[in-house]
């Protein structure tokens, strides 16, 4: 059975106000949803300035860049 988009962005803010930043990867394990799904629905967090989006240079464990996602001041506010 599919999930609706909204439940989805749903786990998303629940997740990150638990959590408060939290890696692509890790998310996407938390929220039980696929890579692609999680991005799209990200960006379009992102869109309404509910996430903010950090690209990071590298990782000190493997040297490699990655991506984390944390809540905006906004969605702090709208969540309380």
């Amino acid at each position: 059975m599919k999930r609706r988009v909204l439940n989805i962005k749903k786990a998303i803010l629940k997740v990150l106000k638990k959590e408060k930043e939290l890696s692509l990867k890790a998310l996407e394990i938390k929220v039980n949803t696929g890579s692609q799904t999680l991005q799209t629905q990200i960006e379009e967090l992102k869109f309404f300035g509910v996430v903010e989006i950090i690209k990071h240079s590298k990782s000190e464990k493997t040297g490699r860049p990655y991506t984390t996602i944390k809540l905006t001041k906004k969605a702090e506010e709208l969540t309380n």
